[in-house]
């Protein structure tokens, strides 16, 4: 058994008119709903087993996954409802302990579209590590420090200066964008002290002090996050031309 966490509470403000009646769950990219095809990925890879949380048009997203799970009779879904309160992907993540406690997991967001290797990050990582991030050398705002061993060491803004430092004894430090997609030890779940709503971003800064988190170098394949109108516009070109 292979377990998947697709998030997919996420409310897609960003995306403006085209969330306003639909999750960005089920925005679909050429014809099709960005979940079922990160669902695709993500089955393809192995897994078997979905967890997906559920908030902003909660209804829509169970009768879309009912109707894939019809199609794939091998796989089977659990849904963490979050109707009530959005958790945010720490506070979301733990509430799925009771799924995900047996084995290492692959944690997906539902807005990330891209050529990467799942199975080969799910075997390649390192078993006694806390979380493995696939990240990449790209231009942003915000990253992930790491260090030369590639154990996660701090975060940064470089737009804003703000910076979160776990490991204030490594010197040199790297810079990654985090890709959204990561490998889990259900180690994790005593370790989560946090309570209600949480970032599982501030959660890695914050363990990162006494486990290794390490880093995935995914750099060459084709990524694309579908947070807005453009970039939309842009994933349903790479999608076209068949490079994710």
């Amino acid at each position: 058994m292979v377990r998947g966490v697709l998030f997919a509470a996420g409310l897609g403000t960003r995306l403006g008119a085209l969330t306003s009646r639909q999750p960005k769950a089920l925005v679909e990219v050429q014809g099709r709903p960005v979940m079922y095809r990160v669902m695709d990925r993500m089955r393809a890879a192995g897994v078997d087993t979905f967890v997906v949380n559920v908030h902003a048009f909660a209804s829509m997203v169970e009768e879309a996954l009912d109707k894939y799970a019809a199609g794939h009779p091998q796989i089977t879904v659990r849904i963490s409802d979050e109707r009530s309160l959005l958790l945010e992907t720490g506070g979301g993540l733990k509430q799925m302990a009771r799924w995900l406690s047996d084995g290492p997991f692959l944690v997906h967001n539902v807005d990330i579209l891209s050529n990467l290797d799942l199975q080969s990050l799910m075997t390649g990582s390192d078993p006694g590590a806390l979380a493995t991030l696939a990240v990449r050398r790209s231009e942003s705002d915000r990253y992930f420090l790491f260090n030369r061993a590639g154990i996660l060491c701090g975060w940064e803004n470089v737009r804003t200066g703000e910076k979160k430092i776990s490991r204030p004894w490594e010197k040199e430090l790297f810079r990654y964008g985090f890709m959204g997609i990561h490998y889990v030890s259900p180690e994790i779940f005593p370790l989560l002290t946090e309570t209600g709503p949480f970032s599982i971003t501030d959660a890695y800064l914050r363990l990162a002090a006494t486990h290794d988190i390490r880093l995935s170098d995914q750099s060459s394949a084709r990524w694309i996050d579908i947070g807005s109108p453009d970039q939309l516009q842009a994933a349903e070109r790479l999608v076209l031309d068949e490079s994710i």
